[in-house]
């Protein structure tokens, strides 16, 4: 009765499917059991290949995907202007977003935000923090409360009020007031005005800007707290020339995207016909339901091309797996041909087999989960280019946490269960075919798989010398153009100089405090030992920051229609030039005539001369620009300079022009000293911090870097991009070895009587050798050609990833295909050798 009754429960399959799965899952997790050695090597293909994919999935989920932790995201717009090469500019003027936020019809609320560096006061002194100053129903736009206290009221956003408040972060709120309650109603200092603490954001909420996460939030109309002494001539909030917000919104009720855009583009047509200054002639509404990503868009191609390469790694780690699970059935199959004789059917062998390999991935699964926070742990810690901050964050730059989240564990679980059933699908088909008849007649089953199964097994040989290939090739294309980057002519010399950045607006400085406090900092840095040059900067080389400038007319040049001349720019004290040894190819440095009252100079590269130009390097000719105190007034500027081009953004970006201005004639005052020393920089860094500290102790140093370490992390993309890269293909290249030797050492095992037969018949051991190296050797030749197939098409998806380098390089190709030779010969030679060793009277006793 009991055999009857299992036999029964076994064949009534989906009524009862719980209880069939569950007894499944336990004869799998016997049979793992019972063999450690595969199940070791299984679960740690997987959890390598599954864990990467999972890592680099929640970054880019985080990152770009994940949508804004608000009531419905999907409401949220953002608006953009369009730009020639593709892409959208997302920076306006605050009257324009007056214009904006008064005349539409589609949106329910518009906002505007800007981030900011400002000086948090402590009683350690001042911080550097990230504040978003914000349009008063920001968090009223996005249906956020406040987790503590409240946020902004409705005047607080219209009318300027002398009593400044302030919303905190929940980590601020953590760090700095210890989560204590007393927050509310505290006063801090921002900039050394005081702003009174009404609200703590919600835990989970980190604004509307992806890999940014602000500490605090001001209103727009507290602004005027942070500004009053900062230069520039008009307010930011009146200006229609400072483009500096990110407009977003909350559509009403039924309104789409496009019904948004075609009416914000018929008011931005009139905008522009009525008041044409910085009033964009096109305008695009874009979804805003994961927030503005403008921040990491550099991010975007890069971790697609490594997403895309983990998967290929991970089905090679599949091919490997359907590979040693194919070799394991067939040592099964006089099990498999009892189970069948004795009433089991070929469904319930498929579904047993089956669950055996969801099993393993899940477990595998498991595994790769603490892969993957292992490994994004590591990612955050990772200096990014131009920023000099980590993923991981501080007070500004990208922010990432590799928290475990349910998407995460979702697209973990969903990639789990396609790698068990990819990898287990064939091995379970083929042991469901098993003839008991002809197993049971066969003393051993000691014989070579033969037919469609053998073709299989070579097939998925190919298949992973191919994908590997692809991955290999791919990784020396982005080697060899993080080398070629190296290497770039930067256009000036970044060794032994050191960087530090000062910011005096973080302590509401005075314009005449501002410049007596960096002309004495200059002067007294000049004299200190060791001291070749020093200078002080706006920006400096490679820091990712490339404000432009409109130039309004320039002599002897006639622009074409809709051409619109402008260049970046740059504010520079004299010696900047020496400091990074720029060569000076025509006139003079900036000097002490060169003042707030005299006639404005300009110095600019040779990228500019050659397009304004004509390329005419001579001194002496005008252009003209906004003055720095009216900015709805032009000054003729007189060009007394011109410098040797430099990259001064990105090594991978073609020099491009630049204006360098005399901060002495429209100072700044987040400014950056530079020195050239051939002292060791941590001497030279105590000197000039003890300098500052004599000089005023309230002034904070900050980035303290060499320029060879910003060029070094302006390379950070490409550095963890190859990183990884290199690490697939070691993953990839083992794989694939290793599933070439498991494949040729198999064959052997299951032809030790043929060859045994063959070596008592006279064969010699070099045509053994030659046998067995053939076979591997073909399949490491059908998988070349489909790889390098693979390959002259993959590459050329990568193509705007490198610099310099063309996608088909023969050297990578050659390299590559040299080093991938070696190691699959090697693979194929082992189990050759083996196949020598074989003893003929002891192969045939076996027998």
């Amino acid at each position: 009765t009991r055999a009857h009754d299992h036999r029964s429960l076994s064949h009534v399959t989906w009524p009862f499917l719980p209880l069939t799965m569950l007894s499944d899952l336990r004869h799998a997790f016997r049979q793992l059991v019972k063999s450690p050695g595969f199940t070791a090597i299984a679960l740690l293909t997987l959890a390598l290949g599954i864990g990467a994919n999972s890592a680099l999935f929640s970054i880019m989920d985080r990152l770009l995907y994940r949508p804004l932790p608000v009531p419905a995201p999907e409401q949220l717009a953002i608006l953009a202007t369009p730009e020639p090469n593709g892409n959208y500019g997302q920076e306006f003027n605050y009257p324009l977003f007056l214009d904006y936020q008064r005349d539409n019809t589609a949106f329910e609320n518009l906002c505007a935000t800007s981030m900011e560096s400002v000086g948090l006061g402590s009683a350690a002194g001042t911080e550097r923090r990230q504040a978003l100053v914000v349009s008063g129903k920001y968090f009223a736009m996005l249906h956020v409360d406040a987790a503590l206290g409240r946020t902004f009221a409705p005047d607080e956003g219209v009318v300027i009020d002398d009593a400044p408040v302030v919303v905190i972060s929940y980590p601020l709120w953590l760090t700095q007031f210890g989560a204590a309650p007393q927050a509310i109603g505290r006063s801090i200092l921002i900039d050394s005005h005081p702003f009174t603490v009404i609200g703590v954001a919600p835990r989970e909420f980190t604004g509307t800007s992806r890999g940014q996460t602000p500490d605090l939030y001001i209103p727009f109309t507290m602004y005027g707290q942070l500004t009053d002494q900062r230069p520039g001539g008009e307010h930011p909030l009146n200006s229609r020339y400072f483009t500096w917000l990110h407009i977003l919104g909350r559509l009403k009720e039924g309104v789409t995207h496009q019904q948004a855009e075609t009416e914000m583009q018929t008011l931005t047509r009139h905008l522009h016909e009525t008041t044409p200054d910085n009033t964009p002639e096109k305008l695009s509404v874009l979804p805003g339901a994961q927030g503005d990503v403008q921040s990491v868009s550099e991010a975007r191609k890069p971790l697609y091309i490594l997403l895309a390469i983990s998967a290929l790694v991970l089905l090679v780690a599949c091919a490997n797996l359907a590979n040693l699970q194919l070799a394991r059935a067939s040592g099964r199959s006089r099990e498999f041909a009892v189970r069948i004789a004795l009433g089991a059917s070929r469904t319930r062998l498929l579904r047993t087999l089956l669950a055996e390999s969801v099993l393993l991935s899940l477990l595998g699964g498991v595994l790769g989960i603490l892969v993957a926070m292992w490994l994004t742990t590591f990612l955050q810690n990772i200096p990014l280019p131009n920023q000099g901050f980590t993923l991981k964050g501080a007070n500004e730059g990208f922010v990432f946490s590799g928290e475990l989240s349910p998407r995460l564990l979702g697209f973990t679980s969903v990639v789990a269960l396609i790698t068990g059933v990819l990898f287990g699908l064939a091995p379970a088909w083929q042991a469901s075919r098993t003839q008991p008849v002809s197993e049971l007649k066969n003393g051993s089953g000691a014989t070579e798989a033969r037919g469609w199964r053998r073709t299989f097994r070579g097939s998925l040989v190919v298949i992973q010398v191919a994908v590997s290939l692809v991955v290999m090739i791919c990784t020396g294309l982005f080697a060899r153009n993080l080398r070629q980057l190296q290497h770039v002519d930067p256009g000036f010399e970044p060794s032994r100089v050191l960087l530090m950045s000062f910011d005096l607006g973080l302590n509401s400085a005075s314009p005449a405090k501002t410049a007596a406090f960096y002309g004495e900092l200059l002067e007294r840095t000049r004299v200190l030992p060791g001291m070749e040059a020093a200078s002080l900067s706006l920006l400096t080389p490679l820091d990712g920051k490339s404000p432009g400038w409109s130039v309004n007319q320039i002599e002897d040049f006639h622009p074409e229609k809709n051409e619109h001349p402008w260049s970046h720019v740059n504010f520079v004290s004299s010696d900047y030039f020496k400091v990074l040894s720029i060569r000076m190819i025509a006139g003079r440095d900036f000097n002490v005539t060169d003042t707030a009252t005299s006639q404005r100079v300009v110095i600019v590269d040779e990228s500019f001369a050659q397009v304004y130009r004509g390329g005419k390097l001579g001194v002496g000719w005008h252009i003209s620009l906004p003055n720095p105190r009216n900015e709805g007034k032009l000054d003729l500027v007189e060009v007394v300079g011109i410098v040797r081009s430099i990259r001064g953004r990105s090594l991978g970006e073609a020099p491009e022009r630049i204006m360098y201005c005399p901060n002495t004639q429209q100072p700044w005052q987040a400014m950056t000293l530079a020195v050239r020393t051939g002292l060791e920089s941590g001497s030279v860094t105590k000197a000039i911090r003890e300098l500052v500290k004599s000089l005023d102790a309230n002034i904070p140093v900050f980035q303290v870097r060499t320029i060879e370490q910003q060029f070094s992390s302006s390379l950070g993309y490409q550095r963890v991009t190859t990183a990884l890269l290199n690490g697939f293909s070691v993953l990839a290249l083992l794989l694939v070895a290793l599933g070439l030797y498991g494949v040729l050492a198999y064959s052997v095992s299951l032809r030790t009587r043929e060859i045994g037969v063959r070596l008592a018949l006279g064969a010699q051991i070099p045509d053994v050798l030659r046998a067995v190296l053939q076979q591997g050797l073909r399949l490491v030749g059908f998988g070349f050609v489909l790889g390098l197939f693979g390959a002259f098409a993959g590459t050329r998806l990568i193509r705007s990833q490198l610099y310099g380098i063309d996608p088909l390089d023969p050297l990578v190709f050659g390299a590559v295909t040299v080093l991938f030779a070696i190691v699959a010969a090697l693979a194929c030679w082992l189990p050759a050798r083996r196949a020598t060793k074989v003893d003929p009277i002891i192969a045939l006793r076996a027998e």
